[in-house]
């Protein structure tokens, strides 16, 4: 237990923002500390001792599946239940490659567009917009799978809605499409000394915090994560995938499905669901041979675009080269509960797949790192009965301190001679220094190849897929325990096979493809290149190579579907290239202008690029107060975080006395596992505290 004196902050805080009971039973229009039960903010009365709850809300999702890409109309209802004005702000996940181009603010009757603007000036029109008393609704990209949408001028007992539109292109690998949609956000870990957090959500004036990254923040080991959803979600996919449907499953959900005139109606089994784990929907066709490869054309204003997908003939080897495996274990606080058992599980049988021939190490991370082995040992009998012992001991708790076991997986020393050398990198991703661990990756990683595996419930897709994508290998997602043997088994079938590398694609035409270089391929990944073209191909020829031998395909591209969306997809890529190549050391300046240029014609929300819906009618006076909050959240379904300490981070000082309240908050010796955000989890946090506060509070009364 913590001693007094650091006690007395959160005495102070929790009597001013407590908590509300988010179960079954109608909240009343104000209340005491007395019926405080769990974790939620609460807003102060004019009532002495008295307290009023947050808005509330819910999401509703409608997502449009057409061929190789589905459209997302998302819309987020934000609910005042008090007497006075209220500005909202929500932080929510969206896929790694959404192209958010669309935002309406939904006022009774009322419909207002949102508009594409750089995005100083876009938080300038919200600022006015807000300080003028007008409604208005800000979308912007903190990260690229995660975007906050602020909401000012609720009216008293009033109802706001704001409606964003993104596309993603659908992942496809075996012959078969997934789509997945993000519901929840692990806490994210950002450790003491990183680097500054490029982009805020504004909270009033002068609050600026990100979600899901304030350091050394609070306990989350008792967290309420099985309450009535704190924000319900409401899901329909209409399915129209251009073939003859096999098998439509969902891996973490019931659903329902029904058959339309132009494909399939997918709803949750329940009308609702808590966001706190992430959607997932995968089919196939009826006959396999239909999604070998297609290639689909767009014609719109801005130019001619194609995109090709094709599932090349599966490559093996007659013998599998020799190869050092690096297994890296992440153990920290955000691993807790279900998700540690999922890791365990996943690097046991990746120990029991390897070979004589190979060598292996494993290094384990949390506040610190720790390698099994001084360097890669063969792996015989011994050792891996060594190895698989050390890996049932291994249990969740600590920071998640990734840099230096990053580091620590590079530095092994060279392979042996003939060996490829493959690190494993098993984690839940839950960091905020991607770039810094991107720039490490790039410039550490050598000839070998990284793999990640992603575990648990909401696992953070970006760092996976990016850290894959910089270090030549795959991605793979673990959210439950009966898919550790599936995807384990699906990733070491890559591993034991050659990958398809150096590939290039030739067209008759001029052509901007992307990406550019062409991804190296293994067994199970498909070819996806997004272009912008000059012409209209007939033909291409992929070329690269297999190993040590060359290979080469010819194809056919006569045969071709129109394709909605196309020119999105390809400006979204584009951005996502931009990005990649400033992690790599291109200009900055430069990077934020092309960016800028490509989101602003294509109208898409960007790192430079917010939308911003602004009602011209003003609805609030000046002299009229506004009260702002953000919205309680689930945490991810299995995450248990166990209690530990930790030195705090320096904060920014803030400019507000509520700001200066948190901040004092932010600066505790307070766990360090998986660190939560104030906007989304602090609140819950403190049900840890919670008896004890509120008697202390009473006391104060």
């Amino acid at each position: 237990m913590f001693a007094p004196a650091p006690l007395r902050p959160w005495l102070i805080l929790l009597c001013a923002l407590s908590a509300a009971p988010a179960g079954a039973a109608p909240q009343p229009a104000d209340m005491s500390l007395d019926e405080v039960s769990q974790g939620s903010l609460l807003i102060k009365t004019a009532t002495p001792g008295r307290y009023q709850p947050a808005p509330l809300q819910d999401t509703q999702a409608h997502i449009r599946v057409s061929g190789p890409i589905a459209r997302t109309r998302l819309r987020q209802r934000f609910r005042n239940p008090g007497d006075q004005w209220a500005e909202a702000v929500y932080a929510f996940p969206l896929p790694q490659d959404a192209a958010v181009d669309q935002l309406r603010m939904v006022v009774g009757e009322r419909i207002i567009q949102g508009q594409i603007k750089e995005r100083s000036a876009a938080r300038a029109s919200y600022r006015q917009a807000r300080s003028s008393g007008q409604r208005a609704a800000l979308v912007e990209q903190q990260r690229p799978n995660l975007f906050t949408t602020a909401v000012a001028n609720i009216p008293p007992r009033g109802e706001i809605s704001v409606e964003l539109e993104y596309q993603q292109e659908l992942r496809w690998r075996d012959a078969a499409f997934s789509l997945r949609f993000p519901l929840a956000i692990t806490p994210r870990f950002r450790p003491a000394g990183g680097p500054p957090l490029e982009h805020t959500a504004e909270l009033g004036e002068g609050w600026a915090l990100l979600p899901g990254e304030i350091p050394n923040a609070a306990d989350l080991a008792a967290a309420d994560t099985q309450s009535a959803p704190h924000n319900p979600v409401k899901l329909v996919i209409d399915l129209q995938a251009g073939f003859e449907l096999g098998e439509v499953r969902s891996r973490y959900h019931a659903i329902v499905k029904s058959p339309t005139a132009t494909g399939l109606s997918v709803e949750l089994a329940q009308d609702t669901v808590p966001a706190d784990r992430d959607f997932e929907l995968n089919w196939s066709a009826a006959d396999t041979a239909d999604t070998q490869g297609a290639f689909f054309v767009e014609s719109t204003p801005a130019g001619h675009y194609g995109l090709l997908m094709l599932m090349p003939p599966q490559h093996t080897a007659p013998q599998p080269a020799p190869r050092e495996l690096i297994f890296v274990i992440d153990t920290s606080g955000s691993m807790g509960g279900a998700s540690i058992t999922q890791a365990r599980a996943a690097l046991d049988l990746a120990l029991t797949r390897l070979s004589p021939q190979d060598a292996f190490n494993i290094i384990e991370f949390n506040s610190a790192s720790r390698a099994l082995f001084a360097s890669p040992v063969p792996a015989d009998a011994a050792h891996i009965a060594t190895a698989r012992a050390q890996v049932a001991a291994l249990d969740a708790g600590g920071g998640t301190n990734m840099l230096p076991a990053l580091r620590s997986a590079f530095a092994q020393g060279r392979p042996r001679a003939g060996y490829l050398r493959q690190i494993v990198f098993i984690t839940d991703g839950a960091i905020s220094n991607e770039a810094q661990l991107f720039s490490a990756i790039h410039a550490g990683l050598g000839d070998a190849r990284l793999f990640t595996v992603g575990i648990g419930s909401a696992p953070n897709h970006y760092f996976m897929q990016e850290a894959a994508v910089l270090g030549r290998g795959s991605s793979t997602l673990i959210g439950q325990d009966g898919e550790v043997g599936e995807k384990m088994s699906a990733l070491f079938r890559q591993l034991e096979q050659p990958a398809l590398t150096d590939l290039r694609l030739d067209l008759p035409v001029a052509a901007q493809a992307l990406p550019d270089p062409l991804s190296d391929l293994y067994v199970g990944d498909p070819i996806s290149v997004v272009m912008r073209l000059e012409g209209e191909p007939d033909r291409a020829q992929l070329d690269g190579r297999l190993g040590e031998r060359h290979w080469s395909m010819n194809l056919g591209l006569a045969q071709r579907r129109e394709q909605t969306g196309l020119g999105v997809l390809w400006a979204r890529r584009k951005i996502t290239q931009l990005m990649r190549q400033q992690a790599r050391g291109a200009d900055s300046a430069q990077t934020r202008q092309q960016v800028l240029e490509l989101a602003l014609r294509h109208h898409l929300v960007s790192p430079f690029t917010s939308l911003v819906a602004i009602d011209t009618t003003p609805v609030r006076e000046a002299a009229q107060a506004l009260q702002t909050h953000a919205l309680k959240t689930h945490l991810p379904q299995g995450l248990q975080v166990p209690a530990t300490q930790a030195t705090p981070a320096p904060t920014t000082p803030p400019a507000s006395p509520v700001a200066a309240d948190i901040a004092t908050a932010q600066t505790l010796p307070l766990a360090s596992g998986s660190t939560a955000s104030l906007l989304l989890l602090f609140w819950g946090a403190l049900s840890t505290l919670g008896g004890l506060l509120l008697r202390a509070c009473g006391r104060r009364a």
